[in-house]
């Protein structure tokens, strides 16, 4: 019983630790974490009851084993309501906390919430199947929910970075983040489902897994390795106020009644300097005038 709990958690612990040391610029802190882990797995009892609900609605509507009901069963019944669940957790707990800080925030929490979810199913999965199941799940399951959560993440620091500048909604938010996580886990249960009757989806199956977890580690890195934060606006430079020197009215009222009154140093200054001398030309012009002023008198 023991070991098979431990093999279902065990990989699951490892990815996180994976994600968790990828946030290198500033570490997330434990108890949003520890939050976001347990929340997670609780999404698993509403998302089961829904999935019941879809399950027996379709059950009657469309033949089981068919392609029609098998896609059902993926998109809707699976993709669809566990990764809108998952958001919704996600959302109530992260968007406006002041953690959220950085992007690649993101892509943690909703990692964390993911694989939430991914721990509970897979310890149920495991005890009723054993150690293959926990081999084949640690290497299938548990990384499509990780892989969906770094694209949810992805999506998520977008959208917080735009709430910044305009109101962004709970719809907005989510038709942002869920569309290509839903169209992966989707795929992957579709592939899953139709391997039975269809041995060729199993070659698509695998080609599909590859591929999407190939690149989702390359984007994941990616992601860290450009994360900045999520209000990186250069700051506004503040206008310098100018205000006036004003006088108290006493003061005011004295320096309009008082004259301006010279230093005593100036005024001594200005009453020694004597008279400027007058100019050569100026002083011959005078002459001038004085002997011509005789001169008519003489005649006179």
């Amino acid at each position: 019983m023991y070991i098979l709990v431990i093999a279902a958690v065990a990989p699951a612990v490892f990815l996180l630790y994976q994600v968790y040391k990828m946030d290198k610029i500033e570490k997330e802190p434990w108890p949003l974490l520890r939050k976001l882990l347990i929340f997670g797995a609780i999404a698993c009892i509403p998302a089961a009851l829904v999935e019941l609900l879809l399950t027996s609605l379709f059950q009657n509507v469309l033949e089981e084993g068919t392609l029609l009901y098998n896609f059902a069963a993926a998109f809707i019944v699976a993709a669809l309501v566990e990764e809108s669940i998952k958001f919704i957790f996600l959302y109530v707990f992260t968007f406006k906390s002041s953690e959220f800080n950085y992007r690649f925030d993101g892509v943690v929490y909703a990692v964390f919430v993911s694989m939430g979810f991914a721990i509970l199913e897979n310890v149920l999965y495991v005890i009723q199947g054993g150690l293959g199941v926990a081999i084949t799940r640690a290497l299938l399951s548990l990384p499509l929910h990780a892989t969906c959560g770094v694209y949810m993440g992805t999506y998520y620091g977008q959208q917080k970075v735009r709430s910044l500048t305009r109101p962004v909604s709970f719809g907005a938010v989510a038709l942002s983040c869920l569309p290509l996580s839903i169209l992966i886990h989707g795929f992957y249960d579709f592939c899953a489902f139709s391997a039975a009757e269809w041995p060729f989806f199993i070659v698509i199956f695998l080609v599909f897994v590859i591929a999407v977890f190939i690149i989702t580690l390359m984007r994941l890195k990616k992601a860290s390795r450009e994360d900045r934060l999520v209000d990186d606006r250069p700051a506004e430079p503040q206008p310098v106020e100018r205000q006036a020197i004003e006088l108290h009215p006493v003061e005011a009222q004295r320096s309009q009644a008082q004259p301006l009154e010279l230093h005593p140093v100036e005024a001594q200054r200005t009453e020694a300097q004597p008279a400027q001398e007058q100019s050569p030309q100026e002083k011959s012009m005078k002459d001038i005038l004085s002997v011509n002023k005789e001169d008519l008198n003489n005649v006179l």
